[in-house]
């Protein structure tokens, strides 16, 4: 075989050789993509992460963790810069927070957004860390635990031996009270039952001093008209003279005299009945005394 056979077999080796290098290299995945850089930041604590920790959008592994570093304008914030794949694109309401990775203590950032994705993210602008649900729990567990020792400090001081005894007579006073009660629904139970016998009472108040004013209203009705034909008789006296005095002396007077003195008996009644509900207010469900008849009235007896 002559040198030109070698070279050309040589040749055909080296090709090859790179074709098989650049196909595995292709296969394992050794190809640098295309990457675009975001900056995530936060003022709380990072621990587990670190760089070449995992970045997952929405579940999907994106890209790797840089560098994690502190600012050096300001110590404060810690710097965290991702190389994300250059075909993921973050809205402009995208925020990241750690996430455990099981057991083995490192930490990875997950990203996510409020679901709008009609602005993306600008360009040199970061992403926040925001606490995850177990930095919160973390954080309100030991507000809890603080509010549970305050708790126990006032249970403690609210049920020292002077507080207990108190507790003790308020309850007894209590038990004391519950009986007076009982007692007092016995003796409710037995004024309502009497309270038919007392509401026919109230009944019969209220009926006579309808009565009373129905016959006053009639007794003012017959004055009025006794009134009438007195003056029209006394007009007529004037001008017939004896026949008409003899009526006017005979038959009118007597009767407005008889009524005036009706009226005035009444009008003592009503006003003896008022006087009575005034001073006696319980008379309205108990009854009043019956009034005495007076002059003028039925059944009036003059003393011998």
């Amino acid at each position: 075989m002559g040198k030109d056979s070698y070279a050309l077999v040589t040749g055909l080796f080296m090709a090859a050789l790179i074709a098989a290098i650049v196909v595995i290299a292709i296969w394992l995945g050794d190809v640098q993509h295309q990457t675009r850089t975001y900056v995530a930041e936060t003022r709380a604590s990072v621990t587990g992460l670190k760089a070449g920790s995992t970045v997952y959008y929405r579940g999907i592994a994106v890209g790797k963790v840089s560098a994690v570093y502190f600012e050096a304008d300001n110590p404060g914030v810690i710097v965290v810069p991702m190389e994300l794949d250059d075909d993921v694109r973050l809205s402009q309401g995208v925020y990241a927070t750690l996430e455990f990775q099981g057991v083995t203590g490192l930490t990875k950032i997950a990203l996510n957004d409020n679901g709008d994705y009609s602005k993306l993210l600008p360009k040199h602008a970061r992403i926040p860390i925001k606490p995850s649900l177990i930095d919160r729990l973390s954080a309100s567990g030991e507000d809890t635990v603080v509010e549970v020792h305050e708790l126990v400090k006032r249970l403690n001081g609210l049920l020292d031996e002077n507080n207990v005894h108190h507790i003790t007579q308020i309850l007894a006073n209590v038990e004391a009270a519950t009986a007076r009660f009982n007692g007092l629904q016995d003796q409710v139970g037995k004024t309502l039952a009497l309270m038919p016998a007392l509401s026919a009472d109230a009944r019969r108040t209220m009926t006579e001093v309808n009565g009373l004013t129905q016959e006053f209203t009639q007794l003012s009705r017959q004055m009025r008209q006794e009134m009438t034909i007195l003056s029209k008789q006394s007009g007529q006296l004037m001008q017939t003279g004896t026949s008409v005095g003899q009526q006017l002396l005979q038959t009118t007077l007597p009767r407005a005299n008889t009524l005036m003195t009706q009226m005035q008996a009444t009008t003592r009644r009503f006003a003896r009945l008022a006087s009575t509900l005034e001073t006696q207010p319980q008379a309205f469900l108990l009854g009043a005394d019956a009034l005495e008849p007076e002059p003028g009235e039925a059944d009036f007896k003059e003393s011998p």
